[in-house]
């Protein structure tokens, strides 16, 4: 039997990734000029039409770590269906087999083009306007099945305080959504600002169930195998991969609104140094806590972060957990819109979408009309609820990164001199460790789901909507002209 010893072996690994981390790091180099080099591609400078307004390192610590995590809450489900001694061992994994990677990829590009737009423009860079199209095209098929969870949890945990059911539900998930999109409308600094306040409170209530968890942690030890009733070990290890990698990716996300990040060519590396750790200690500290009170499976459902409070500090702490998912699934989901609303602003540009969709509030510097679209749709996919659409979300998610991996390699041969901006170190090595590693784990994720509940229907439909990329972007530049050149 483990002893206390098993908990700071596991902080331990997670020192180890953060080292890692600094290892790759360095490949920036240290006799950087003070002023960054332009953007090796000049044409593109006319799409920073948004960075009057730019935030600092400090919200965007907040906002990319809202953007990833959030909090503990939602990977309760990965303990539901694969136990906690698996869940806190793929925790442990997955940050250093798919975040890692992901985030440096996502570093150096956006050193390298810290232009509104992001990955779209990685892509398109390196392969071209159909490969850009479909990158944001898979992006927003996956995005749009995500964006419909937190609405819905939003109204799930404030449940738990006052009871919600039918009608008063939809409607307290639509009023969250709108009002996400209004403090969008407000500019970036305000989410900025929103999204440093919403981080703290969301994580106090953590706070206190680890502290007064100490006395339990102290004979903590690493809960026995167990996986859900009806699932076998395959079915367990593939429904945990799920949830927990849902759980840490998304890194490359904020890299849609570079041009209004202050310093992105090298803030965007430092936020990452300090949101990694960060992530992979939110999920451990409160798991350890958690399993020392509960570790049955059966009983980790949505919100049972809400009744471990209640069993070990009362009903005060219990109400926090509970208010902290609401405000949680709020947090997440204003942050994520800061940068989903940027996709369509971008692809109007483009000339992919129509044109009054890259229309500007100038006070605010905020697209206001891909704003309010992007809360319609939001709104329109409220039904989807929290359906677990494995298989396409995986396909969607892992052909997106696929081309973003390849864009990596692509620029690094197209744009070699890289003076004073960051770069994955390593050499060779480095490079091809950060493009296998996470691609291995989603291929075989994607192999265990497949064979999951209606795995091999999903994968019909999501074929079919991949596939349908081609005939979009034809029609998308017969009506609306796509880019020039």
């Amino acid at each position: 039997m483990a002893s206390i010893a098993v908990t700071n072996n596991m902080i331990d690994a997670t020192a180890n990734s953060t080292r890692a981390l600094t290892l790759f790091f360095a490949g920036m180099n240290s006799s950087a000029p003070k002023e960054f080099p332009p953007s090796p591609v000049s044409s593109l400078s006319s799409h920073n039409v948004l960075g009057s307004r730019q935030i600092g390192l400090l919200p965007l610590i907040a906002v990319m770590y809202l953007t990833i995590s959030g909090g503990a809450y939602g990977i309760e489900d990965a303990v539901a269906a694969g136990g906690p001694a698996l869940t806190l061992l793929l925790c442990l994994l997955v940050p250093v087999a798919v975040s890692l990677p992901t985030a440096l990829m996502a570093a150096e590009l956006t050193a390298l083009l810290p232009i509104e737009g992001g990955f779209y423009f990685w892509v398109k860079e390196g392969f071209g306007s159909f490969a850009g199209f479909a990158e944001a095209y898979l992006t927003i098929l996956y995005t749009g099945v995500d964006m419909a969870i937190y609405p819905v949890l939003f109204a799930a945990y404030l449940s738990y305080l006052f009871p919600l059911r039918g009608l008063p539900a939809i409607l307290t998930a639509v009023a969250m959504v709108w009002g996400c999109g209004i403090l969008n409308l407000l500019g970036i600094r305000l989410v900025g600002r929103a999204s440093i306040l919403l981080t703290i409170v969301l994580l106090a209530p953590f706070a206190g169930l680890i502290g007064i968890a100490i006395p339990s942690l102290a004979h903590w030890h690493l809960p026995a195998a167990s996986v859900a009733r009806g699932a076998g070990r395959m079915g367990a290890l593939g429904a945990g991969l799920m949830v927990v990698i849902w759980n840490f990716c998304g890194w490359e996300n904020l890299s849609v609104v570079a041009a209004e990040i202050k310093g992105a060519q090298r803030n965007y590396a430092r936020a990452v140094a300090v949101v990694l750790p960060l992530v992979v200690i939110g999920y451990i500290l409160p798991l350890a806590a958690g399993t020392a009170v509960i570790a049955d499976p059966r009983q980790w459902t949505t919100g049972a972060f809400a009744h471990i409070g209640e069993r070990l500090g009362g009903a005060y702490l219990g109400g926090a957990l509970a208010a902290g998912g609401m405000i949680s699934a709020l947090a997440v989901f204003q942050a994520a819109m800061l940068w989903v609303s940027r996709m369509p602003f971008v692809l109007a540009r483009e000339r992919f979408l129509p044109a009054s969709l890259t229309r500007i509030w100038e006070r605010q510097a905020t697209p206001w009309m891909a704003i309010v679209a992007s809360c319609v749709v939001c709104t329109l996919l409220l039904p989807l609820g929290f359906t677990a659409l494995v298989t396409l979300d995986v396909t969607f998610y892992m052909a997106a990164l696929a081309l973003e991996m390849a864009a990596l390699v692509r620029l690094r041969r197209l744009y070699p001199g890289r003076v004073g901006l960051f770069v994955v170190g390593a050499g060779r090595l480095g490079l091809f460790l950060v493009v296998i590693a996470p691609m291995a784990v989603w291929i075989a994720t994607f192999a265990v789901a497949v064979n999951g509940p209606q795995g091999k229907i999903q994968l019909l439909v999501a074929a079919i909507l991949t596939m349908a990329v081609w005939p979009i972007y034809y029609l998308s530049r017969r009506f609306f002209g796509g880019p020039s050149g």
